[in-house]
C-alpha cells in the first residue's frame, strides 16, 4: 500500500482532493475524532464504497475504513461516522493526534486509494523572516474577527438564536477558554458566559451552545434583537477580549438634509432615493436570475434516501423570505412544511416537503422519482429560485 506514494509521485498537485486546516475540536483528545465537509467526502471517498457501506452510513450507522499515515506508513482501522452535513472519522484518531504531535493551524490532506483511505500532514518548515516593524493599525483592522451578516433565522423574535459558524467560534473564542471551559462545552453542550453589547455598554448573561458544525448564541438575544431593531443584513462583529464576549452592530450612518431644503423638496429627493434603489434590487434580481446554485453531491443522487440538501442561508435569504410568516412558523415549529414545486426544464410540478434540519434543508416526496426521470447524477448543477409560489428548480443539459 506505501507504494502508492511512489506509483503517483508525478500527480502529486491532483493526488491531495481533501484538505482540510485543523480546528480546536479536531485536536480535542478528550473526545477525539476528525470532522471532514460533506461533499469533498461523497465525491473523492464514498463514490469507493459500496452500495451497502453508503447505505448504512445514510441509515446514522458507521463503516470501518483502512486508514494509512502516509507520513510513516503506519496502518490504522478506523470508522467513518455521517452526522447530517459533515463526517467524522474515528476510532484511533485520539493516538493520531498524540503521536503526530497535531496541532490548530496544522493542514491534513485527504485521499483514497487501493481500497484505503491515505491521510498526511506534512511538517512544515519554518523560515525565519527579516525582522519588521508591523504598524499597530494591522492590529486594529483585525480587532472583530468574527462577522456576520444576520439572516431571517437571526432575527426572528419568535425562536431567538444566533448561529454562528464553528471555525471562528473555536479559532477565536474557545481557544481562550481553560481547558475544563471547553470540556464542559462539549460535555453538556452548554455554557454559561458574559456578553457584552459595545455599542451601548450593556451586559448580559447568555450561554453558548454546541450544534456539531455550529454554534448557537441563546438566552437574551431576543432582547437584542428588539432593542437594538436588527433586521434581515445588518452585520453582527464578535471578538473575546477579557474573559468576555464582546459584540457590535454599528448603526448606519443616516446622511442629513440641509434645513435650507424646503419639506416637499425633502420628500421628493428621499422618494426619488427610494426608487433608484427600488429599480437597482430589479436590476440585480434579474441579473441573478437563480440565486442558489448546488453541485449535486453523491447523497443528493441516492435513489434508496432521496433527498436534496440545501444550504440553510441560502433558503432564508432567497425561499423563506418571500414566505407569510405563517407558513415561516409553520416550518419553525413542525420542521417541515409542503411547497409546490415546479420542474424549469419540462413544467411538471410536484407536491413536495421542505425539512428543516439545523444549518441546512431537505427537499423531499417525489425526489427519487425527480431523479430518475431527470437521470441527475453526481457533479451537474441544479439552479433553485422561488417564484409565484413555487420552488422552481433547473439541472440545464
Amino acid at each position: 500500500m506505501r507504494r502508492s506514494r511512489h506509483n503517483n509521485a508525478l500527480q502529486v498537485h491532483d493526488d491531495w482532493p481533501i484538505k482540510k486546516v485543523l480546528t480546536l475540536s479536531d485536536v480535542d483528545i478528550t473526545h477525539p475524532f476528525l470532522t471532514l465537509p460533506r461533499q469533498p467526502v461523497e465525491t473523492y471517498i464514498l463514490v469507493h464504497l459500496t452500495q451497502l457501506e453508503r447505505d448504512h452510513l445514510l441509515n446514522r450507522e458507521q463503516v470501518a475504513i483502512n486508514a494509512q499515515d502516509d507520513d510513516t506508513g503506519d496502518v490504522y482501522i478506523m470508522k467513518l461516522k455521517w452526522r447530517g452535513s459533515y463526517y467524522n472519522l474515528i476510532g484511533k484518531w485520539g493516538r493520531i493526534v498524540r503521536s503526530k504531535g497535531l496541532d490548530v493551524g496544522k493542514e491534513i490532506k485527504i485521499r483514497w486509494f487501493n481500497g484505503c483511505l491515505h491521510f498526511s500532514v506534512p511538517q512544515q518548515v519554518l523560515s525565519v523572516p527579516p525582522l519588521q516593524i508591523i504598524p499597530a493599525a494591522v492590529v486594529q483592522h483585525d480587532q472583530w474577527p468574527i462577522r456576520k451578516v444576520l439572516t431571517l433565522s437571526d432575527v426572528d423574535t419568535n425562536h431567538p438564536f444566533l448561529p454562528l459558524a464553528r471555525r471562528s467560534v473555536e479559532d477565536h473564542i474557545l481557544v481562550h477558554w481553560t481547558p475544563q471551559q471547553r470540556e464542559l462545552l462539549r460535555s453538556e453542550e452548554q455554557v454559561n458566559l458574559n456578553a457584552r453589547d459595545v455599542d451601548t455598554g450593556e451586559i448580559y448573561v447568555m450561554k453558548l451552545r454546541w450544534r456539531g458544525n455550529y454554534y448557537n448564541l441563546i438566552g437574551k438575544w431576543g432582547k437584542i434583537i428588539r432593542s437594538k431593531g436588527l433586521g434581515v443584513g445588518k452585520e453582527i462583529k464578535i471578538r473575546w477580549a477579557n474573559g468576555c464576549l464582546h459584540f457590535s452592530v454599528p448603526y448606519e450612518q443616516q446622511t442629513a438634509i440641509p434645513a435650507t431644503i424646503p419639506v416637499i423638496q425633502q420628500q421628493q429627493q428621499l422618494q426619488h432615493q427610494h426608487q433608484l434603489h427600488h429599480h437597482q434590487q430589479q436590476q440585480e434580481q434579474q441579473h441573478d436570475e437563480w440565486p442558489i446554485k448546488k453541485v449535486l453531491t453523491l447523497s443528493d443522487v441516492d435513489t434508496n434516501h432521496p433527498f436534496l440538501t440545501l444550504p440553510g442561508k441560502s433558503i432564508e435569504d432567497h425561499i423563506l423570505l418571500y414566505w407569510a410568516l405563517q407558513a415561516r412558523e409553520q416550518l419553525r415549529n413542525e420542521l417541515q412544511i409542503n411547497v409546490n414545486a415546479r420542474d424549469y426544464d419540462t413544467g411538471d410540478s410536484f407536491l413536495m416537503k421542505l425539512k428543516c434540519r439545523g444549518s441546512y434543508y431537505s427537499l423531499i416526496g417525489k425526489w427519487g422519482q425527480i431523479i430518475r426521470g431527470k437521470g441527475l447524477q453526481v457533479g451537474q448543477e441544479i439552479r433553485v429560485r422561488w417564484d409565484n409560489g413555487y420552488l422552481v428548480f433547473s439541472v440545464p443539459q
